[in-house]
């Protein structure tokens, strides 16, 4: 071995455990991004369903059972002046 290959793997040695913590960090921050991105497109897919549903059970509302006839209460009203 040349005395280059020698002297990086010597540096390889004194800094391998910085090294790994630095892997390590990297991949628990892309795991905590990948993460939270998932849980924003679930939440957002979530919610776009919600408002659709809500919005079609507001246009469904039939309001037949509040349909009051007063043609009887204007009769008599009439009829009393």
């Amino acid at each position: 071995m040349s005395q280059q290959k020698v002297d990086q793997k010597k540096l390889d040695k004194k800094n391998r455990r910085s090294t790994l913590r630095k892997k390590k960090i990297e991949e628990i921050v892309s795991l905590a991004i990948v993460s939270i991105i998932g849980l924003a497109i679930v939440a957002w897919v979530g919610f776009s369903v919600y408002s659709k549903v809500q919005d079609a059970a507001a246009e469904n509302t039939s309001y037949e059972y509040f349909d009051v006839d007063t043609a009887a209460i204007q009769d008599y009203l009439s009829s009393l002046n």
